[in-house]
């Protein structure tokens, strides 16, 4: 039965890899197979779990949008959200309560999920090979280089960094897994997934590239013995930074369109286009809405409705693709369940970092604050990818960590 459970775990995993980069169907049935392969173990969960509390967290993430369906005028809608929201416990749980994976099978997953990535990558990065001139020039109309799936720029750039992070924590175990061939392999799929994230030009992916170096830098070499090192090492991404700007012309313009998008909100003018001015908008949107029902919210099925028909108020000179839902995730959880939604939410997050038994973990700081801060301007928790991306790597690393602490 063991072995059973184990397979349907490894071609779970395999398939939300591959969904991951190409396909939300794929995401689905990788998602379902993780969560069938731990059933038998998440039965006998008791309150003594050691991850108990982080489980907790991950229920309160999804009861706020369940119970908001008492209220909710529309059923199918609602629906839609509880059916994605579910995958946070469940999904997490799937890859926690899992059967144990052997080291060697472990981290060979790792290397594929970065192999998917670079092979994704590779793909993005086509058109600008062929036509470097026009995809340039794009760059100043809101536009980026395509990715498979949905074209969603910002959450592939969030996978690209956080399989950069992967890599970069375990090259050692990998070296004495696999041999020096493959350990070189990564760190060639570590090197260009950096660069590309440079092409790409979205900020999710550099600002928590650039933050996290910061951050691991400091704790490597943030003591008073150590400070030349830190600063040298400050300098030197500074340094690499600065000629990115200077010789990657997509992420110059891409810097050019941002400093363009912020003086237009800045001033209250939001036009077709405008990628951080149509969250800033949101935001406006959640706040109006937020105060038809503070204490209970709309309902998380009438989230859809209500936003459109505020966007056809006060937005009617934008094309709809304009009209967003806030892209704020205590926003979201404030207009769909009201104060006590959002309270819920912050304790969920809360209970899920705080109650790590790992700690101190720099890399789980890292996986869990990279996300925690998209979720201030992106609905993380509602988007499948974001969901999917979160609460299979909440799981994950606890594996890696078991396997560490085992030696």
């Amino acid at each position: 039965m063991d072995g059973i459970l184990r397979g349907m775990f490894i071609m779970g995993t395999i398939l939300l890899f591959l969904g991951l980069v190409s396909s939300k169907a794929l995401i689905s049935i990788g998602s379902v197979l993780i969560v069938l392969s731990a059933l038998p173990e998440v039965l006998k969960l008791t309150l003594h779990a050691p991850v108990i509390f982080q489980v907790i967290g991950f229920v309160l993430l999804f009861i706020a949008p369940l119970v908001s369906g008492l209220w909710s005028e529309s059923i199918r809608d609602w629906g839609q959200v509880v059916s994605n929201k579910i995958m946070l416990p469940a999904l997490f749980c799937g890859v926690v309560f899992s059967t144990k994976l052997k080291p060697r099978i472990y981290y060979g997953l790792g290397i594929l999920q970065s192999a998917l990535v670079a092979l994704a990558s590779f793909y993005s990065i086509g058109p600008l090979l062929f036509q470097p001139q026009g995809i340039t020039q794009s760059y100043l109309q809101a536009k980026t280089l395509n990715v498979l799936l949905s074209n969603d720029h910002l959450h592939f750039s969030l996978y690209v960094f956080i399989s950069v992070v992967l890599m970069a924590f375990h090259h050692s175990q990998v070296k004495e897994i696999f041999g020096k061939k493959v350990y070189y392999l990564q760190i060639a799929m570590q090197l260009w997934l950096i660069i590309y994230l440079h092409l790409l030009g979205a900020k999710t992916g550099l600002i928590l590239l650039y933050g996290s170096f910061i951050y691991y830098w400091w704790n490597k070499y943030g003591r008073q013995a150590s400070r030349p090192i830190w600063f040298a090492g400050l300098a030197a991404m500074g340094l690499v930074a600065a000629l990115s700007v200077r010789w990657i012309p997509t992420l110059q313009n891409r810097i050019y369109y941002t400093l363009y998008d912020f003086n237009q909100y800045i001033h209250g003018a939001y036009v077709d286009g405008l990628t951080d001015g149509a969250r800033v908008l949101s935001w406006k949107a959640a706040i109006d809405i937020a105060r038809q029902a503070p204490l209970t919210g709309i309902g998380f099925g009438d989230m859809h409705v209500v936003f459109m028909d505020w966007h056809r108020q006060h937005s009617a000179h934008l094309q709809p693709y304009n009209w967003l839902q806030p892209s704020n995730e205590w926003l979201m959880y404030l207009c769909g369940s009201g104060i006590a939604g959002m309270f819920i939410l912050t304790l969920g997050l809360w209970l899920i970092y705080s109650k790590y038994p790992y700690r101190p973990s720099i890399l789980f700081n890292i996986l869990f604050f990279s996300q925690f801060f998209m979720m201030w301007y992106e609905v993380n928790l509602t988007n499948q990818t974001g969901i999917a991306i979160f609460a299979f790597f909440m799981g994950w690393i606890h594996h890696g960590e078991e396997l560490d602490k085992s030696g």
